[in-house]
């Protein structure tokens, strides 16, 4: 998702996630392949004009993971100032379990390349997502130029999952990376879930030397066929 705007969407992956937030209906499904109950939203919220969040926000560090200001900043000072933002976040029903949303609705959407342009910035960029490429894959060193210039978004996720395991949150036990892919979407670009997988399988093949995902990582595949849903 790229357009990172706090307003209503009217089609593609921004419009489901803050349809799936927002309506019980979608909610409850998006739960059943979670295999959660009782999800507790922090974004994107209509309340709130639907905005996302970066995790260095004060909702998100002191509300959802317990952190001071200072202690948020020494814990992710792996990264630049500016973090990815997240399409959506939330925590298991405990509170124990945080989860962040990845979303996409074609595939073309899954390209990007490194966008900062301080060098101190790519540099602590570019060291820490080498830091987890070379833990967490069984690929060739140069593969990782797929994370930096093809799959940038998907690789920095990555990264923030890593090393959000192996810290310590005061409110937060395990974080899981959610990769929401709409399969059929009838708003915008219809792609279906058969291509949605091969492509999956080719892109943690180049990324990891494997074709299936890193652990703490779950690929969830949500109808946007509104025939299917029922509802408009």
């Amino acid at each position: 998702m790229s357009n990172t705007s706090n307003s209503k969407a009217l089609k593609g992956s921004k419009f489901w996630m803050q349809e799936i937030v927002n309506d019980d209906l979608l909610e409850a499904r998006l739960e059943e392949l979670l295999g959660e109950r009782n999800l507790q939203w922090a974004t994107p919220l209509q309340v709130e004009s639907y905005k996302e969040y970066q995790l260095k926000e004060p909702k998100i560090f002191s509300e959802v993971l317990g952190l001071s200001r200072e202690a948020f900043k020494e814990k992710f000072s792996f990264w630049a100032t500016n973090q990815p933002r997240w399409d959506a976040i939330t925590v298991s029903a405990d509170g124990k379990i945080l989860y962040l949303f990845e979303a996409k609705s074609h595939i073309k959407e899954m390209l990007s390349k490194i966008s900062a342009s301080n060098p101190n910035s790519i540099e602590k960029i570019t060291n820490s997502m080498l830091k987890v490429f070379e833990e967490i894959s069984n690929t060739d060193s140069e593969n990782f130029a797929a994370w930096t210039n093809k799959y940038y978004q998907l690789g920095n996720r990555l990264t923030f999952l890593h090393f959000m395991n192996q810290m310590a949150l005061p409110k937060i036990c395990r974080t899981v990376l959610v990769l929401l892919n709409i399969t059929d979407d009838e708003t915008y670009i219809s792609t279906p879930k058969e291509d949605w997988t091969r492509h999956y399988e080719e892109v943690f093949q180049e990324m990891l030397g494997k074709k299936f995902p890193p652990p703490n990582v779950k690929v969830i595949y949500f109808s946007g066929n509104q025939r299917i849903i029922g509802t408009a």
